[in-house]
């Protein structure tokens, strides 16, 4: 057992504040606000960075510090403020042990509920300071639901700690020890516009020409390491025009950097084949395509040997858990932070069916992760790595 007292009707009430807080991505101003304070209320120095203003958006990432009483080296723990669509007007209740939302919003336990991790460790060092610690540094993140961009402005050197967890996952028995390398993908497809009812042969359908890529296209689960989709296409103004453009958004993930470039090469080889076949049979320049890539994130991957594993698995010892560990198809800001130079190893904190309106988080999961911080903070401070 570790030494801190949860307080469980305290992280309960954090929690259930802070998902009535408002903070779609790029409007995490409140939510910023309010941690600030709560953390000056703790004896936590806070800063705020300037990556609001990089991204368009009216707050920035905060970097809090905690000053602890041993000299073993700082811990950073992350979560991100931000929350996706639809997400004013949240209303949180509790039935049977569970938190979950009460009208037509999503729950926001993705990524409060690890801020509220974060927030109640404050509390308890802050509380109990006699509980051995190392300095603890938290850095809470904007805009991580559209592409990790607060994270990817973090300064990563004015940090004291080299090592830290992204509370921003399922289960707090788990620990994540790998995630893919991510691709985003824009493309165009140009076709050539004419009245479609009048002279349709004067016109090139781009939504004609996008149906025979998407068939020759593999996407979706590709293999047990890679993965791919088209996730919006847009064109078309009117059923009587023959559609001159048509925009897609893709992407492509693995674990393997050689099968990633190996599907990327597929997708744009599948444009590049279907136009190139329309030119040759209508002997004309058009249809044609645009393709705009930017890297995503990178893949992160640890071992049961490396420290921050083995000391999560150890503090869920400790409490008497059996632990296990997982691999991840999603990014996070763990994959950021440790490109940047800083290895993040994320945790689960209860978080279910996010993304969704059914998003909801057992109470006893929640106190689980909020116990597995504390452990990992004490177990560190105490040497013991079982």
């Amino acid at each position: 057992m570790s030494s801190y007292n949860i307080q469980s009707q305290q992280l309960i009430d954090d929690f259930m504040t802070m998902v009535r807080i408002d903070s779609p991505s790029k409007d995490e101003r409140a939510m910023a606000d309010w941690l600030t304070a709560r953390f000056k209320e703790l004896g936590c120095e806070v800063e705020e960075d300037k990556a609001g203003e990089e991204v368009g958006g009216n707050a920035g990432n905060l970097r809090v510090f905690l000053k602890g009483n041993t000299d073993v080296a700082p811990l950073l723990f992350s979560s991100h403020m931000d929350t996706v669509e639809p997400a004013n007007g949240i209303e949180p209740v509790i039935e049977d042990g569970v938190i979950r939302s009460k009208g037509e919003t999503i729950l926001g336990s993705d990524d409060k509920a690890g801020i509220a991790c974060i927030l109640h460790l404050a509390r308890m060092a802050n509380g109990q300071p006699d509980v051995p610690r190392g300095d603890l540094e938290f850095s809470i993140h904007i805009c991580e639901e559209i592409g990790l961009l607060g994270a990817k402005y973090v300064d990563t050197g004015k940090f004291h700690a080299k090592m830290g967890y992204i509370l921003d996952d399922h289960d707090p028995r788990q620990v994540c020890i790998g995630s893919p390398s991510a691709v985003r993908i824009d493309y165009k497809v140009f076709g050539k516009a004419s009245h479609a009812g009048v002279e349709p042969e004067k016109g090139i359908s781009a939504i004609k020409v996008v149906g025979e890529i998407l068939a020759r296209m593999n996407f979706g689960r590709i293999d047990e390491e890679t993965t791919a989709n088209i996730g919006v296409i847009k064109g078309g103004t009117a059923s009587n025009i023959m559609t001159p453009l048509v925009e897609m958004k893709a992407e492509a993930r693995s674990h393997n950097p050689e099968k990633l470039e190996k599907q990327v090469a597929h997708m744009n080889a599948c444009f590049e084949e279907v136009c190139k076949e329309w030119r040759d049979k209508l002997g004309e320049n058009l249809p044609k395509y645009e393709v705009d890539r930017s890297d995503d994130y990178h893949a992160v991957s640890f071992t049961t040997d490396d420290y921050l594993v083995k000391l999560a698995l150890s503090a869920g010892k400790t409490l008497g858990w059996e632990m296990g560990t997982k691999i991840s198809g999603g990014g996070t800001d763990g994959s950021v932070l440790t490109h940047l130079g800083i290895p993040c190893v994320v945790l689960g904190v209860g978080m279910q069916d996010v993304h969704s309106t059914n998003e909801y988080i057992k109470i006893s999961d929640f106190e689980e992760a909020a116990n597995l911080v504390a452990s990992i903070v004490e177990n560190h401070a105490n040497g013991v790595v079982v």
